[in-house]
């Protein structure tokens, strides 16, 4: 009986994962990532279901951390006398703790899984932080408009923040440029109302 090698595993993964941020889900050809692995297309499937199998391999780690990271931004959420504007760092600390973990696997998941069970993840995410920001913003019931506001606002932090952890940064940098989204976004947004 062969057994199967970590080594081998990971080669895939690491063709796989260039293979997906280049194309990818659906881009993606299991071709290619064994060609790139150094494995025949067959040896493929003795380690994963196809390129599903491939793909829920890499970012399901990252999905099922989400529900983590969202409990921790809940409660703070919870926190009546916290203003938004202490929140904010903590969501972006949060944020850039878990790219730091999860890395290119997180922006798979949230650039590359059109079409899969994964493809709201980035969706998930801004209705998150804009459910924060109205539990902040407006103490009683908002309106339609405030309502559509929060989720516009929560989506271009988002936004905004990813494209700040797609950029080739150093720790340092990312760090300084998600400090002054924070501020750009929500310096005294309470007063702005």
């Amino acid at each position: 009986m062969q057994y199967k090698k970590d080594e081998v595993r990971d080669r895939i993964l690491n063709a796989a994962r260039k293979e997906f941020l280049a194309r990818g889900f659906r881009g993606g050809n299991i071709s290619a990532i064994a060609e790139a692995a150094g494995v025949p297309v067959g040896n493929l499937y003795r380690y994963f279901n196809g390129k599903s199998g491939v793909l829920d391999a890499i970012v399901k780690p990252v999905y099922e951390a989400l529900p983590k990271l969202i409990g921790e931004l809940q409660q703070v959420e919870t926190l009546d006398s916290v203003t938004l504007g202490q929140i904010m760092p903590v969501l972006s600390h949060g944020l850039l703790g878990f790219f730091k973990e999860f890395g290119k696997d997180m922006l798979i998941l949230t650039d590359c899984c059109e079409g899969t069970r994964y493809e709201d993840f980035g969706k998930e995410l801004s209705s998150k932080v804009a459910r924060i920001i109205k539990s902040k913003l407006y103490s009683e019931k908002c309106d339609a408009q405030e309502e559509a506001f929060t989720e516009i606002l929560g989506n271009a932090f988002c936004c905004s923040l990813f494209d700040a952890l797609r950029m080739d940064l150093n720790d340092a940098q990312k760090q300084s440029v998600v400090e002054k989204l924070l501020k750009f976004y929500f310096y005294e947004v309470d007063k702005r109302k």
